[in-house]
């Protein structure tokens, strides 16, 4: 994971995605603090397949999604891997103030991340109340997204799990535009996200062609899905889901 020091200045811009976590822990700081902050940042690019963090090991750094995806790992005792959860920019990962990682930090994409030694960022949010509380508010959207994901995996068919999946990386993720309409890559392989979905590779198939034969989505390739009418999208996933930040 190679490193690269940066000015503070270049490091705010490229924090700044608009509504980040990271971009309001910056603002609610003084401006001396912001440059402590910032000058103990390191930019890293990451290959992918690369471990971040290794599940039990305490980290002692923090790290901030700028690009790209990572993916929250379960190994169980007979080698198999489950993701259990994406990063996606403006994530933050690695857990702070108490104990070891619970899962493994994995890039499913090349990624480009900016990490913060653990200890000091922990000292910047107890010397800070406000940032310390938006770190808290957080943590809570966390356990919101948290259940998200397992309102996903309830769908009762493959496809309504698809659909759901769609929707919660089309409202987390920068989506690129066709035509004005929202573009979400899906940074897993057929296999892998067959798995991560609890269905086989030609049941997953099939639920999107069901999409785009619905009108709700257009297939651009097996990685890339034009959504076209998004309402429909959540309705197709029968959660009760938002595309609203």
């Amino acid at each position: 994971m190679p490193e690269q020091m940066m000015t503070a200045r270049a490091l705010k811009a490229a924090v700044s995605h608009g509504n980040g976590l990271l971009e309001k822990l910056l603002d609610a700081l003084q401006a001396d603090v912001t440059e402590r902050l910032l000058s103990q940042a390191t930019l890293h690019d990451v290959d992918v397949g690369e471990t971040l963090i290794e599940r039990s090991v305490r980290s002692e750094s923090v790290g901030y999604v700028l690009d790209g995806t990572l993916a929250m790992v379960q190994v169980l005792e007979d080698g198999k891997k489950h993701i259990v959860g994406l990063l996606v920019p403006t994530d933050i990962f690695g857990r702070l103030f108490d104990g070891t990682a619970n899962y493994r930090i994995e890039a499913l994409s090349a990624a480009r991340i900016l990490c913060f030694p653990r200890a000091f960022f922990e000292q910047v949010l107890r010397d800070n109340p406000e940032a310390e509380r938006l770190f808290l508010v957080h943590l809570l959207d966390e356990v919101d997204a948290a259940r998200e994901w397992l309102l996903l995996m309830s769908g009762r068919k493959a496809v309504n799990r698809f659909a759901s999946f769609l929707s919660i990386l089309l409202r987390r993720s920068k989506s690129k535009r066709i035509g004005g309409q929202a573009v979400v890559h899906v940074p897993l392989s057929r296999k892998d996200l067959a798995h991560y979905l609890g269905a086989r590779p030609e049941t997953l198939s099939r639920a999107f062609h069901e999409l785009e034969g619905k009108g709700i989505l257009r297939i651009i390739d097996p990685g890339h899905f034009e959504v076209l009418d998004k309402q429909a999208l959540i309705d197709a996933s029968g959660d009760d889901l938002t595309l609203d930040d």
